[in-house]
């Protein structure tokens, strides 16, 4: 300051407790009865660095969001084109056997044009669900992790009954906080999963368990199924991307899954091996305010 007439700089203000307080200092050289001295300022800008701080994690988000919605974008009209296709070819079929009067193949032209347009409602269905997540919450209420694991379970009943799967609820899990309908969602949509890739297993089993972790209640739901190779374990999350493309369902239940958690202000992932080791879907949600 002496030697350029003023200066600016941000440091800690601390006080003797040992609190920080960011701070803004100015200095300007000013020359009184002949000697130079110091006048300065301080000035509190705890407000400016929050708002400074809150503005990058917001231009974060819209990043990510907007990478999303490029692939959202493209994965969407990919995937809605399949069955369009399907659907063309089979009319073009059909009018063929129609023509020819061959009606055992007229109706099973007409079975395969249904099942396609089954499947480009059901896309559209999940399509829609997760475009209002994050937009669409229910008031948080505290709700129990094992009422919601119970009633998952129920809602899973026939493929769970037609499988021959156990299922396995941890005593005396500990209540959550947050969208008890969302909530529910993430749990039938991992129950689920684990149903769907248990393989050949002989004994089929889902173990389901939760414990309090700080602010946040530490869910697993666990399988002894087929199990997810390490470099699929990022993956599996994303938009409309199934592993095995045989199987049921578009391939949405796990980003919903990671959007309903993410909301919460929580973090979902999955620990496996693969090859027959089963796989282990971990998630973090709030818990109550009142109990820690």
């Amino acid at each position: 300051m002496f030697e350029s007439g003023q200066v600016t700089a941000t440091a800690d203000f601390v006080s003797k407790t040992g609190r920080a307080t960011p701070y803004i200092f100015t200095g300007v050289r000013v020359v009184l009865n002949d000697a130079p001295f110091l006048a300065g300022m301080g000035l509190d800008i705890t407000d400016r660095k929050r708002a400074e701080a809150e503005r990058e994690d917001l231009i974060a988000e819209l990043e990510a969001r907007n990478t999303e919605l490029e692939r959202f974008t493209y994965t969407v009209s990919h995937d809605l084109k399949s069955p369009l296709i399907t659907i063309k070819g089979y009319i073009g079929m059909l009018a063929e056997d129609l023509h020819a009067g061959n009606t055992e193949n007229v109706e099973e032209d007409i079975r395969r044009i249904a099942n396609s347009a089954d499947t480009m409602a059901d896309l559209l269905r999940e399509l829609l669900e997760l475009s209002r997540i994050g937009r669409i919450v229910n008031p948080p209420t505290n709700v129990r992790v094992d009422d919601l694991a119970r009633e998952a379970v129920e809602i899973v009943g026939g493929p769970i009954s037609e499988r021959g799967v156990q299922i396995q609820v941890e005593k005396g899990l500990p209540i959550a906080y947050g969208d008890r309908q969302r909530l529910l969602e993430v749990f039938q949509n991992l129950i689920e999963n684990a149903v769907k890739y248990m393989g050949e297993q002989a004994e089929p089993t889902i173990r389901i368990g939760a414990e309090l972790s700080e602010s946040m209640v530490l869910v697993h739901i666990e399988d002894n199924g087929i199990g997810i190779e390490p470099r699929y374990h990022e993956r599996i999350f994303g938009l409309f991307d199934q592993l095995n493309v045989a199987s049921e369902g578009t391939g949405i239940g796990l980003a919903l899954v990671k959007r309903i958690v993410e909301i919460h202000g929580g973090r979902v992932w999955v620990e496996s091996e693969g090859n027959g080791s089963g796989a282990k879907f971990c998630f973090t949600i709030p818990a109550p305010p009142d109990a820690y």
